[in-house]
């Protein structure tokens, strides 16, 4: 009995120890901001389906700064993920558009992957994270 107990207590050890592990810090450095008005809202979303239904596993609101600005996620799972990211400019709380549904504010996605009639595709978004990790990307106006 006390043998089985141990071994569930090792096992059980082991498996927190494997998750907890796994988890990674992700450095986002955001080039290219052309002025400190407003605020940056970035987004990272876990996997293809999580972005395209707009799930973000984590979101974050920084105060924008003339040139770059870093932020880092932290404790984030391994797996597959995307980043996306505005400059509210005006402190609206979205990315204003013109009448042809054009950014009229700052934006961007991992990968610095450039939009081509509509948002970026996932595929030229998409990294993979399995330990901590440094994403560099520049704003597009």
């Amino acid at each position: 009995m006390i043998k089985t107990a141990n071994r569930l207590f090792i096992t059980g050890a082991f498996t927190l120890s494997s998750f907890f592990a796994q988890s990674a810090n992700i450095q986002l450095e955001i080039t290219g901001i052309k002025n400190d008005q407003g605020k940056l809202y970035i987004q990272l979303f876990n996997g293809e389906e999580n972005y395209h239904q707009g799930n973000a596993e984590l979101a974050t609101i920084a105060k924008a700064k003339s040139g770059s600005a870093t932020l880092t996620f932290e404790d984030v799972d391994s797996g597959e993920y995307a980043l996306r990211f505005y400059h509210d400019e005006n402190n609206n709380g979205k990315l204003d558009s013109n009448l042809f549904g054009m950014p009229t504010e700052g934006y961007g996605f991992s990968n610095n992957a450039q939009p081509n009639f509509g948002p970026a595709k996932y595929q030229e978004m998409k990294f993979q994270v399995s330990g901590d990790i440094k994403l560099s990307s520049k704003v597009i106006y």
